[in-house]
């Protein structure tokens, strides 16, 4: 990545530095304040929009305290996340262990006694990429020719390879959907949404089986994946040939966790819906 500059609260990619310039986009207040673009989504103290420089297109991520979440969160005795800071270098640490993702442009956060009061982090899009949630269904409709049998199967083997090379490298995303995979320009394969990221020595067990059962819950949620399909994932996140006893336990308990994310789902987007944050 290019040269950084820093400087009260802001971290900016240098390159990028003048042309978000031209847009007003120079202090930390600019980016909180900023009223343009399309707003993508909203929950509670978090929203993100998107909006275009020239023939640029960048997606504004802003996080603001909620007294909900807050409080949530210390009663579980735990300090709020550095929201900006982790999801920042959560796309280093990703980019750096050779997994492609989004390009970070910028960085800021306003703190009060060491606690994240607001953030921003600024990323620019994956131009022509199109989540797997949607490919999928799409590409691979039905009965499948010669052709688009070897085309989902890499597609799989290349999703495994993914999440392998993540948790070999000490990381757990925590929000590991086939809807944060994005099939880009030259067949490229990126993940994305990285502010859950969790970077450790080892990844314990039950974090494991937590992003491979929402990859199988969002497999078996998004359609035209086989049983078949689930097994060469498996065989090729564990790279062996055949299951052997210990991994089988791995896998039942992955599908296990899977229908307890279906569960959790349906009371989830009943709970956003009362907020009003879907419709």
């Amino acid at each position: 990545m290019n040269g950084l500059l820093e400087q009260n609260g802001l971290t900016v990619v240098a390159d990028v530095a003048p042309l978000l310039a031209k847009a007003g986009l120079i202090t930390f207040d600019d980016f909180m304040n900023f009223s343009g673009g399309t707003l993508i989504c909203r929950k509670r103290g978090r929203s993100v929009v998107s909006f275009e420089i020239g023939e640029r297109t960048f997606y504004l991520k802003r996080n603001r305290i909620h007294r909900v979440e807050f409080w949530k969160t210390l009663s579980r005795f735990r300090l709020p996340p550095r929201s900006a800071r982790q999801e920042w270098q959560s796309i280093l640490a990703v980019r750096e262990a050779g997994i492609p993702t989004v390009p970070p442009m910028a960085m800021g956060e306003q703190l009060v006694c060491g606690i994240e009061r607001a953030s921003f982090t600024l990323t620019e899009a994956l131009y022509d990429a199109e989540p797997l949630d949607q490919v999928i269904p799409r590409e691979f409709p039905g009965e499948l020719t010669s052709l688009q049998h070897r085309e989902k199967r890499t597609l799989i083997r290349r999703v495994a390879e993914i999440a392998h090379q993540l948790h070999s490298s000490g990381m757990y995303h925590q929000d590991l959907y086939l809807g944060h995979f994005l099939l880009g320009r030259e067949d490229n394969l990126y993940l994305i949404d990285l502010q859950r990221v969790v970077c450790c020595k080892k990844v314990p067990r039950r974090y494991r089986v937590k992003d491979l059962g929402q990859l199988a819950f969002s497999a078996q949620d998004t359609g035209g994946l086989t049983r078949s399909d689930q097994m060469r994932f498996f065989l090729t996140y564990l790279e062996c040939p055949h299951l052997g006893a210990k991994d089988k336990v791995l896998l039942r308990c992955v599908l296990a966790k899977s229908r307890r994310i279906a569960r959790h789902t349906v009371k989830l987007l009943e709970r956003r819906r009362r907020r009003g944050e879907i419709s």
